[in-house]
């Protein structure tokens, strides 16, 4: 039954084929996972997605799991990977991994990332006995209670990538791939600047505006910048909220400022080869 399976290259869809088949292999997932053609565009090319590296595994012409391969330079990250329910429980998911890495190492390849969801304990110990190892817990973070917005003029808009180039240069950062500077400025948001020290990225939806990442230079940390900055983008765009890319250890930093940690928490994980 297994030599039944074959692979293929992501390329061989579009983004809205992509999205359907990514869908159909999460189905019954831990949690509910639902994308459209155009939203999985938006989000994997600003998260690099190689769709040559990114696998489709088949039976009879039917997708049965999915993996999305994400690269930049010798680092690669598994940026989603699903499986159907007939197959789960099956050491399906074992093979399939290893195919990706093996892959990973003869492309050169120096480390592999992924982010897997606190309570999969499924895919926690797959993902140990291939080798990966947790590195931290990524948590976001809603917004609570309502503000009145004083426009005073202090947050300036800025193209995205001025600051995705301030943070490049911090040579001492080390973010999640979904908050890297290298992701942020492709994304279709807006920056903003507080006295030249001070930067965030906002994805300003009417529905529900997120803050993808904030950023606070070096010389200007432990002043304050970072609390007003989270005050006035709270005031600006009601009911904002994080991505869930955020490291735990700067929790305290908005829950003293009115944010509400979300219940879904995931663990960054990495494996060096």
């Amino acid at each position: 039954m297994r030599n039944m399976l074959s692979s293929q290259a992501a390329a061989n869809w579009n983004s809205h084929q992509l999205a359907q088949i990514l869908c159909h292999c999460f189905e019954g997932y831990l949690v509910p996972f639902n994308i459209d053609g155009d939203a999985f565009a938006t989000r994997f090319s600003a998260e690099d997605i190689s769709l040559n590296d990114s696998k489709i595994w088949l039976r009879d012409g039917e997708p049965k799991a999915m993996a999305i391969i994400t690269r930049r330079g010798q680092t690669s990250r598994l940026g989603a990977f699903a499986i159907r329910p007939d197959l789960r429980g099956q050491g399906y998911g074992k093979q399939f991994i290893q195919q990706l890495i093996d892959e990973a190492r003869e492309r050169g390849d120096r480390q592999m990332w992924l982010e897997v969801i606190v309570g999969n304990d499924g895919g926690l110990a797959l993902y140990k006995r291939m080798g990966f190892v947790c590195q931290q817990t990524l948590v976001g973070f809603h917004a609570t209670g309502s503000t009145l917005f004083r426009p005073t003029g202090e947050l300036l808009e800025i193209d995205p990538l001025l600051m995705a180039k301030k943070m490049m240069t911090d040579g001492r950062l080390r973010l999640p791939w979904l908050s890297a500077p290298e992701t942020l400025y492709k994304l279709p948001g807006k920056a903003y600047v507080l006295d030249d020290v001070a930067y965030a990225m906002v994805i300003p939806d009417a529905r529900q505006p997120k803050l993808r990442m904030l950023y606070v230079d070096t010389a200007a940390r432990g002043k304050g910048y970072a609390k007003k900055l989270l005050t006035l983008l709270h005031e600006r765009f009601p009911g904002l909220s994080t991505a869930g890319s955020i490291p735990e250890q700067v929790a305290p930093l908005y829950l003293s400022c009115g944010y509400r940690q979300d219940p879904v928490t995931q663990y960054e994980m990495l494996l060096k080869f």
